[in-house]
């Protein structure tokens, strides 16, 4: 999908045909012989993707957009109401920016290219706080004034307003109770099946990411399995590693390869960093970008079409260490023995007074009104950082604070039953920051990812959260499930190498760059505080606690500032407000 820019939207002087018409489409449906079926009276025999989006729309207007599943964004324009209509799918996979001027309205599935269309050389500082603290905005770029289309909502602009529409919603209420655990495996395993299998129908060769967990080793044994029966176009894999001196993970990932029969191309981080000076993203701060230009370059050596990843399997699959609200559901029911036989067996792994554990349980179990939301916003794992420092200026935190919520999320997720609302959070969380985005160098991909195959994932949000997960058992149905799929010496495996080597090797150097720098973007923007940051670099130079994973961003959005002024990024240097 290229820059677009739609002169004179309004205007309707002349006679239309269709009331409604598709300007621009990038996506695949994974439900396409579903909806021949049931939009064939609008369809007036064109079946492709773009023609079905349109009649869904011209049908049921925006909220006809859930009927699609898959990985979409779509442009409408929308001839009887005088409106231009802009969607995206449920996780947001496919980019899709805009922005709203007097007598038009421009959009891009590429960030840069609505930039220099635009012009744009304004710092959106309500992004640069979600960044620093999350990671990234909901919905906005680092361009004031350009927004991100939100998954599973439809933009719908005209000359009166720009409406935000919401067409898919978190399936809060749903619960899936079946008679026996074998019932839960069986939906699993098709689903999961299914999930691969429509991201194989491609004439050109798949790669697929594989890092030697359990959630890419899936991937890539199912996809080989799918292959092996003849149910993809696809008959060529390969897989794709990031390995390092001492990786854990390089053993399981060979193992893989051996046990699939799959050819691997193992890229190290040792001779290609997470970051650089001055590889941290074009039209956003990107880390991983040296690695991803390498995967690019992968894919067009090999003539890719599609990267298969394990990304949101974690998740999904219920990998949580501590999962111990799940008490909540037999205090709910006043059945207090189980609860409190529940409580005993997560207070012994998470080595916690099992009073904690129940005290928790009983906070959690009141009305979403009376919860308090920090309970589901604690950290998952047994070592966590001792400290907690952002480095930001209370001043900035405060003319950015969102106005209606302490939160830059939305709240939705409260609705749920109390013992799954740490695991809606979460996902509201990755879907409002289009986490599953594909980065800038594989944009022009189908870079997809199985485990957030839309039934797949509201089947799992609907379980019963003990069939997922219990004390010491985490991915449990997963690993009942699919364990079939892994070679024996992965079936074994109940931890996960971690990019901390890497990611230290890469911000030691960028570190005693920034501490002999004699200004610093963010600190004369009143961003962050100088000394705060410098004594912050400090202890990250000599390998000491500094809340490392959020000084990341802190690095990342500095160097990428910086080479925006020096002009080493296409576009404008950047100016805060």
């Amino acid at each position: 999908m290229k820059t677009q820019t739609e002169l004179n939207w309004l205007d309707s002087q002349h006679d239309r045909l269709e009331r409604t018409e598709v300007l621009a489409w990038d996506g695949r449906l994974d439900n396409r012989a579903d909806l021949v079926v049931l939009l064939t009276d609008s369809l007036r025999g064109n079946t492709s993707n773009a023609a079905l989006a349109r009649a869904a729309y011209a049908r049921w207007g925006p909220s006809g957009f859930v009927h699609l599943i898959g990985d979409w964004s779509v442009v409408i324009r929308d001839h009887a109401n005088h409106t231009i209509v802009l969607a995206s799918d449920f996780a947001g996979v496919r980019p899709l920016y805009y922005h709203v001027q007097p007598e038009r309205v421009l959009w891009s599935s590429r960030l840069q290219s609505i930039v220099d269309a635009t012009g744009i050389c304004e710092l959106d500082e309500q992004y640069v706080r979600g960044f620093l603290l999350f990671g990234g905005c909901p919905n906005r770029t680092p361009y004031r004034g350009i927004y991100s289309v939100p998954s599973g909502h439809a933009v719908c602009v005209s000359s009166e307003a720009t409406k935000v529409h919401r067409f898919w919603a978190l399936p809060n209420g749903d619960e899936i109770r079946y008679r026996t655990e074998r019932q839960y495996e069986e939906h699993l395993r098709a689903l999961f099946r299914e999930a691969v299998s429509v991201r194989l129908q491609t004439g050109s060769p798949v790669l697929a990411e594989l890092s030697g967990g359990l959630d890419s080793s899936s991937v890539v044994s199912m996809a080989k399995h799918v292959i092996r029966r003849g149910a993809s176009c696809t008959t060529r894999l390969t897989t794709v590693s990031y390995v390092w001196r001492n990786s854990l993970d390089e053993p399981f990932i060979r193992e893989v390869e051996s046990f699939c029969g799959v050819e691997g191309v193992h890229i190290s981080a040792d001779d290609q960093p997470i970051i650089t000076e001055t590889q941290v993203g074009n039209a956003t701060p990107e880390a991983f970008q040296p690695l991803r230009t390498s995967i690019a370059s992968i894919a067009n050596t090999l003539g890719v079409k599609t990267i298969l990843t394990g990304m949101n399997g974690d998740l999904m699959m219920g990998n949580w260490f501590d999962d111990s609200l799940q008490v909540t559901a037999s205090l709910r029911q006043f059945r207090i023995g189980r609860a409190f036989e529940e409580a005993l067996a997560w207070s012994k792994i998470l080595r916690l007074p099992v009073y904690s554990v129940l005290r928790r349980a009983i906070r959690a179990a009141l009305p979403p009104s009376l919860a308090p939301a920090a309970i589901y916003a604690a950290p998952d794992g047994s070592s966590m950082p001792k400290s907690t420092e952002t480095s930001l200026v209370p001043a900035f935190g405060d003319r950015t604070a969102h106005p209606e919520a302490e939160s830059f999320f939305s709240d939705a997720w409260m609705q749920a039953r109390p013992e799954r609302r740490k695991h809606f959070r979460s996902l509201t969380t990755m879907l409002e920051l289009r986490a599953l985005q594909p980065p800038e160098p594989l944009q022009h991909l189908d870079y997809t990812h199985p485990f957030a195959h839309r039934p797949m994932v509201e089947f799992l949000m609907a379980v019963p959260p003990d069939v997922l997960c219990r004390p010491g058992e985490p991915r449990r149905l997963m690993r009942s499930a699919l364990s079939d799929l892994w070679p024996l010496k992965l079936r074994t495996r109940r931890s996960k190498g971690l990019f901390n080597a890497p990611w230290q090797k890469a911000l030691r150097p960028l570190a005693h760059i920034l501490l002999k720098a004699s200004q610093l973007y963010l600190v004369e923007s009143g961003f962050v505080d100088r000394t705060s940051v410098f004594s912050r670099l400090q202890r990250l130079s000599s390998g000491l606690d500094c809340n490392e994973s959020q000084l990341r961003q802190i690095i990342l959005l500095e160097l990428w500032l910086r080479n925006r002024a020096d002009g080493r990024l296409s576009g404008q240097a950047l100016r805060a407000a």
